[in-house]
């Protein structure tokens, strides 16, 4: 027979470090014993806060324009590669990141998401102005690069996904420009919304990108060659990706099966609504904000489990809990013959000490 219990988040927090100073999910740790088809049901807080997350999963893949008005800006990306990696990953935990390119003609990823920063670091050192081609009529093959970037790349599950493009010139699309094999602004608003990732650009040029980049639905910085204004412009591009948001809800992503089925219902969504398991709103992170969750665990199968929920903002991890699910099921007791025949066993033991003792 099934059991369900309702704990309140006091009582399960084995762990609490008091106040929080990023966006957190409460109780941050949770661990209960459950039988096959039993439950436990959590309330949840998680607080989305003005200072933004520093336990975020980032992906971020930079894609630069590699022809040949470009080399200044490879160089200063080059100089500025380790130091823009370390301070994110300082900044937001979990980073993983990539390289892609695009030219007149040409495109594509030069080194996919990895969470080893070398990797993105050498793959940066590799460009240089005429990478692929050397253009020589302005617009670039921007559309091909970026949507590649979003189509290709490894996003992880659970990502706070982000683009960010290097460039000089506008884009060709399908509507400007004849191409082979075009592609139109609305063919890859459509795959970065898919792929949910945000876009974001550095221009260095003489006009013409950062219009591109708006009618992609992304935003762009102006910003010179050097280390310093590359540096500072990457990283208030991925802070604007944190500002504002619509969803706030909890999950672990899968990661509790086979033995552990989690379900989440909203209870409260500060401004906004609960929508199923959502809550919804027009958010911004001007102030710190708060969500409830009811959260079910349901044991589907025998064996012990360990696994995270996290708090998920449009669908990317902010904070995270430990789960521990312990199989009251694990030992199995004997049955009534098996107990019967131990006692047979132990007798005839005791009859054969006897015996010998009588000997």
């Amino acid at each position: 027979m099934m059991k369900t219990t309702m704990v309140a988040a006091a009582a399960a927090t084995l762990t609490w470090s008091g106040a929080a100073f990023a966006d957190s999910i409460d109780p941050t740790s949770f661990g209960a014993t459950l039988g096959v088809g039993d439950s436990v049901t959590l309330r949840k807080t998680v607080t989305v806060e003005a200072t933004g997350p520093t336990d975020a999963l980032v992906d971020i893949m930079f894609v630069f324009d590699t022809t040949g008005s470009m080399g200044g800006l490879i160089d200063g990306a080059k100089s500025a590669a380790g130091t823009i990696l370390s301070t994110l990953s300082s900044t937001y935990g979990d980073v993983s990141s990539g390289v892609g390119y695009y030219a007149d003609p040409g495109y594509g990823i030069v080194s996919d998401l990895s969470t080893t920063a070398s990797s993105t670091t050498s793959a940066i050192n590799s460009l240089y102005a005429c990478y692929g081609s050397c253009g020589g009529d302005g617009p670039e093959l921007g559309n091909a690069g970026i949507d590649t970037a979003a189509n290709d790349a490894t996003w992880r599950p659970g990502s706070n996904r982000f683009i960010v493009a290097f460039g000089d010139a506008p884009f060709k699309d399908s509507t400007d420009y004849a191409q082979t094999n075009p592609l139109s602004d609305a063919t890859v608003t459509a795959d970065l919304a898919a792929a949910n990732v945000k876009l974001f650009g550095l221009d260095v040029g003489y006009g013409g990108f950062t219009t591109s980049l708006t009618e992609l639905g992304g935003t762009a910085f102006p910003s010179g060659t050097g280390t310093d204004a590359i540096i500072s412009n990457i990283l208030a591009a991925i802070s604007t990706g944190f500002a504002t948001y619509s969803t706030v809800t909890v999950d672990d992503l899968g990661g509790g099966l086979p033995e552990i089925d989690v379900s989440t219902s909203c209870v409260s969504a500060d401004i906004g609504s609960c929508v199923g398991s959502d809550a919804v709103g027009s958010y911004d992170r001007s102030v710190d904000r708060t969500f409830e969750f009811d959260v079910t665990f349901t044991r589907t199968a025998a064996g012990d489990s360990s696994f995270e929920t996290y708090a998920l903002v449009d669908g990317g991890i902010v904070a995270r809990e430990a789960d521990r699910f312990d199989d009251d099921t694990s030992v199995v007791p004997l049955p009534a013959t098996g107990l019967l025949l131990l006692g047979g066993i132990g007798g005839l033991g005791a009859l054969r000490l006897r015996r010998k003792k009588a000997a």
